[in-house]
């Protein structure tokens, strides 16, 4: 009757192994991981199979036969497992057939020992089982290699669940629960067979495969369709864009994956909790001084971080991609921040270089023209223009040569800025052309800008070597006045200076 009773114990493990087989095929064969958790499952399922004919038999060679027959399935029990563990936890190389066959050399050697106890006594000392109406009595003196054998499993155990534990910290917490669900799978195995091994208690059934199979439960259901799959191509998207800061989010908006660049990029800017949502990420970035731009609200928008004391200017590309599975619905969202820093600084030199006379430093007359557009739209009267042009560059270039010309220029358009003081714009406009454009600027403070100009290149005749500059100005007072009249009366005071100064040189 012990039998039999332990037969009707076993086949609900049997069925329930068996149907999480069945609905992991039609379910789950998606998930990278489907392999080694189809392993787990027809492992469990010999097992428990064989159990169970061991149970029911009244032979006793029958039953010493599927006694025998169990350990085809239970040495690779724990190394399915662990290579689940691996494969589900994104372990892509260390998950590899090559290393799942290398970890099974062991439990294979075991599963030779068990058939060939007859010549060797490493795996068993002593077997024998003696039926006693109705009950059976099983003498089993294990030898050495079985506890080879029993380490080596529970270290591929551990090893699985410290693999789960590893990949939980640096899951963000509305990933955890299928991998805390596979934790608990596994551990209740473990602690199980723990107290199978050396408590042994007088169970008509071994509580190990109560253990294991509906530890296949949890594992089961950890293994959420909808969310494997997700993961599984948010995935591949990262390993496609790589240096790039990705977080992947469902469709409810929670952001359930991050990469390590992006957890280290939030860490260097003081943000060491995981954000829940896109917006909390958003917002924690502005709290820390981001400026978001552009937001069209559906694919891109711009992030970036203004140069302040302590920390340079950064600037990102934040586009949104869809994920879909195989029938093309969408299962989620990856959001990717495209570090643009080099690129705007280089369009900002670019733009710089277009707008800049590299010899001087001053605007170029490119931009001068923009700029006074810009003034005449919206002047703040009065408007100063002042043009200036240096004398005697011409004979400094034919005695001296153009690069003390050169540097005759640059020093003439350090000193025109030292006395603008940074209350105007500063352009040159030709070959020994200047321009300044002055606004809030009346008559007094024209004059006494002339004046310094006029003081200062006096105070430095020797760095010029002997270059003035002519200098003429005008002031727009009215909004009806035209910019150009008041530009040609700058110039042509200019030039009335010039003629000053050559009749000064003549006398």
């Amino acid at each position: 009757m012990s039998g039999f009773y332990t037969f009707y114990i076993s086949l609900p493990l049997i069925f329930i192994s068996a149907l999480v087989l069945v609905m992991a095929y039609f379910t789950k064969r998606e998930d990278s991981s489907y392999n080694y958790f189809t392993f787990l499952c027809v492992t469990t399922l010999i097992w428990n199979v064989f159990n169970a004919l061991y149970a029911v038999s009244n032979d006793i060679a029958l039953a010493e036969l599927f006694f025998l027959l169990q350990m085809i399935a239970v040495p690779y029990m724990p190394v399915a497992l662990l290579m689940f563990a691996l494969k589900f936890s994104g372990f892509e190389r260390v998950s590899r057939l090559k290393y799942a066959l290398l970890a099974c050399v062991l439990p294979s050697i075991t599963v030779i020992m068990n058939f060939t106890n007859d010549y060797h006594y490493l795996f068993r000392a002593s077997f024998e089982i003696i039926q006693i109406t109705p009950t059976r009595v099983m003498i089993n003196v294990r030898g050495p290699w079985f506890w080879v054998h029993t380490v080596y499993s529970y270290v591929a155990i551990l090893a699985a669940n410290l693999v789960i534990i590893y990949k939980i910290r640096n899951v963000v917490r509305a990933s955890r629960l299928r991998y805390y669900m596979i934790l608990l799978g596994s551990s209740f195995s473990i602690f199980i067979n723990l107290f199978v091994v050396f408590v042994r208690p007088t169970a008509p059934i071994d509580s190990t495969l109560w253990g294991v199979t509906l530890g296949l439960l949890f594992i089961y259901f950890a293994m959420d369709t909808s969310l494997t799959s997700n993961y599984i191509l948010a995935r591949n998207e990262v390993f496609e864009a790589i240096g790039e800061y990705i977080f992947v989010l469902n469709m409810s908006g929670v952001i359930t994956d991050i990469n390590i660049p992006a957890r280290k990029w939030l860490s260097s800017h003081g943000i060491d909790s995981d954000p829940s949502t896109l917006l909390m990420l958003l917002t924690q970035l502005k709290d820390k001084g981001a400026i978001i731009e552009n937001d069209d609200g559906i694919r891109s928008f711009e992030l970036y971080f203004p140069a302040v004391e302590g920390s340079a200017f950064s600037a990102f590309t934040i586009k949104r991609h869809f994920i879909y599975d195989k029938k093309q619905n969408a299962v989620g969202t990856i959001i990717t921040f495209t570090n643009m820093t080099e690129i705007r600084e280089a369009l900002r030199n670019l733009q710089a270089v277009s707008t800049i006379d590299v010899l001087t430093g001053a605007y170029n007359r490119r931009a001068y023209e923009k700029i006074l557009n810009d003034y005449n739209e919206n002047s703040l009267l009065p408007l100063c223009i002042v043009m200036g042009d240096v004398n005697g560059l011409k004979t400094i270039n034919d005695t001296l040569g153009h690069s003390f010309g050169d540097k005759v220029l640059g020093n003439v358009a350090r000193l025109l800025s030292e006395c603008l003081d940074g209350n105007g714009t500063l352009a040159r406009i030709g070959g020994d052309e200047f321009a300044l454009i002055v606004p809030d600027y009346g008559e007094a403070e024209a004059s006494a800008l002339i004046n310094c100009i006029k003081t200062s290149l006096a105070d430095k005749a020797d760095e010029l070597h002997g270059a003035s500059i002519a200098l003429g100005y005008a002031l727009k007072t009215k909004p009806h006045q035209d910019l150009k009249n008041i530009i040609d009366e700058a110039d042509a005071n200019m030039y009335q200076d010039k003629r000053n100064d050559r009749r000064q040189r003549r006398t």
